[in-house]
């Protein structure tokens, strides 16, 4: 008995030994991993660093949500769900021997963050739309109100946190908690205050829909822009619907919400002089009402006696190169060579083009060009290039443009100081650069054009200014 026992104590002891050492080579010998977070990056692995070794998961284990076990024994991912998991790793070996060792982990809630505001006051009967949905912490937050809570009368609030609608009902203070919640998170709770204005009430017996053209208030480019279209009265029941001119819509940055009525967003272009587009009113029984509504969206205004070519208006305007005819902002390339990084090229075909600008007071200025070429070098009259200010053509005799450098990388341009000095008048102004036909042109051009970096205006009094459509180039 005592032999047996001692042969069974070594062969269990042998055993051990062997099962330590592959465990040591194969998986790593803490089976609790390290702990993560939902929302969080998570990594870590199985493995004890053999590199010959392929890992995956046993048929009946998965990992948290968010995570992948790799097959060189990592695991990582962004876990999607709380909770202490438990699972067994599979190892398999190049002679597909199979080795499994057990491991958990233990992934934490995500931590939310919500904060309540007093928020902007709404007035009966107009819309409004206020962005509550600014919780953080984890993606795939949506937003409840509290039960027991109560939005003003005729307010609504989506799962992404938008509160909407028209108020029905004025109230000097409204209290509401909504509700923060998303996968893996303890939900959290904000609480905003608002006051409901009375608006105007509307007459709805007139018994015929009342309904006039309007203007809106100007838009600025980079501006929050919030607008009311539905503005008929005389009956009740009254809806709407809106038509753009020649399918173009509105300025890039605006939306028309069909619910509310609003024209809304953050204008990132502008209009060239005001756009208008059509609103019908109708009710049941009634004769529908079709009105025309006006917007403007102005660029930002900027005091300079520098004018970019690049910053003009050129939707309009198509050009000429050796093998294209580029139109629009395809006319505008880019150089370091250039006063702004940008210049307006393809102009070797008779066109024209304008800068629009303001004076504080009426003036002298003399006006400097800045002129590039990739046509040679040229002698220009106005036979060839005229320039109109404010209607009179400036009668500039003659000026020199050379070529420096050979395509857009290294083109350069020359400073051209035009005599005599030109008048601007006080308020708005217009300076007009037309190309013409010439037998001066080679190849497949019929006119020779610059290359137009800027203009430039010196020794004036008072301000100069204009509005920059830097819309051209936000997508070049």
């Amino acid at each position: 008995m005592k032999k047996i026992s001692k042969f069974l104590c070594l062969l269990l002891a042998a055993c051990m030994c062997l099962t330590v050492v592959a465990g040591c080579s194969i998986f790593k010998a803490e089976t609790k991993l390290a702990d993560g977070r939902v929302g969080v990056e998570y990594s870590d692995s199985v493995a004890a660093g053999s590199g010959n070794m392929f890992y995956d998961l046993a048929q009946d284990s998965s990992l948290p949500a968010g995570l992948t076990l790799w097959g060189d024994g990592a695991i990582t991912g962004i876990p999607m769900e709380a909770g202490t998991f438990e699972f067994t790793a599979v190892a398999i070996g190049p002679d597909d021997a199979e080795y499994t060792a057990a491991f958990s982990m233990t992934i934490g809630s995500a931590e939310l963050a919500y904060a309540g505001a007093d928020l902007p006051d709404a007035t009966t009967g107009e819309p409004y739309r206020q962005e509550l949905g600014t919780a953080t912490g984890m993606p795939g937050i949506t937003y409840t109100l509290k039960e027991g809570s109560a939005l003003p009368a005729g307010l609504t609030l989506t799962e992404d946190g938008v509160l909407s609608g028209r108020p029905t009902q004025a109230a000097e203070s409204v209290t509401f908690t909504v509700v923060a919640s998303a996968s893996g998170c303890d939900p959290v709770e904000a609480t905003f205050t608002m006051t409901v204005l009375q608006g105007e009430q509307k007459d709805e017996t007139l018994g015929y829909i009342r309904f006039a053209d309007f203007t809106l208030p100007d838009g600025l480019v980079g501006e929050a822009y919030s607008q009311d279209i539905f503005r008929a009265d005389g009956v009740p029941g009254i809806t709407y619907s809106v038509r753009f001119t020649s399918g173009k819509g509105l300025p890039q940055g605006l939306s028309y919400d069909e619910e509310l009525g609003l024209i809304a967003g953050t204008p990132t272009d502008s209009t060239h002089g005001p756009i208008t587009f059509r609103v019908t009113a109708r009710a049941e029984g009634y004769e529908s009402v079709t009105v025309m509504v006006t917007l403007n969206v102005l660029d930002r205004y900027v005091a300079t006696g520098r004018l970019e070519a690049e910053y003009i208006y050129v939707n309009d305007l198509s050009g000429a190169g050796y093998s294209s005819a580029p139109s629009g902002t395809g006319l505008i390339q880019s150089t370091a060579g250039a006063s702004n990084g940008f210049f307006l090229g393809y102009l070797n075909k008779a066109l024209s083009f304008s800068f629009e600008f303001t004076a504080s007071q009426a003036t002298q200025a003399t006006l400097v060009l800045h002129l590039g070429s990739e046509v040679g070098n040229f002698t220009y009259d106005p036979s060839m290039f005229a320039i109109t200010v404010n209607g009179e053509e400036v009668d500039y005799g003659t000026f020199d443009v050379r070529q420096i450098g050979t395509d857009t990388s290294d083109f350069g341009f020359t400073a051209i100081e035009i005599s005599p000095a030109v008048s601007l008048a006080e308020g708005d102004n217009v300076i007009t650069f037309e190309i013409f036909n010439s037998d001066k042109a080679t190849g497949t051009f019929n006119a020779v054009g610059c290359l137009f970096d800027c203009i430039e205006f010196t020794g004036y009094s008072g301000e100069i200014g204009w509005r920059p459509k830097v819309a051209n180039i936000a997508g070049l």
